[in-house]
């Protein structure tokens, strides 16, 4: 939305339909790769602060380093198209 204002909201959901299904599968699948990408990094940036000691650690260093795989890995297998959009 370009000013936050419900007009514009109601204008992106208007351009939002008038989109095909498939379009609207493909932007939500990439949308949500996007955002599993972002919470792997952000899983990784605190491993590091573990492993730097910024962080007190309690095991979590390696948890979060296989969180960030986990979230790769199934993020690019498992965000197939099911169904409609």
């Amino acid at each position: 939305m370009r000013n936050g204002s419900r007009a514009d909201a109601v204008l992106a959901n208007t351009e939002w339909h008038s989109i095909s299904d498939e379009l609207q599968t493909a932007l939500a699948q990439q949308a949500m790769h996007r955002a599993a990408m972002i919470v792997a990094e952000q899983a990784e940036m605190f491993a590091r602060q573990f492993g730097a000691g910024t962080l007190q650690d309690r095991g979590a260093e390696d948890a979060l380093k296989l969180f960030a795989a986990l979230l790769r890995e199934t993020s690019t297998t498992s965000l197939t198209t099911v169904g409609n959009a």
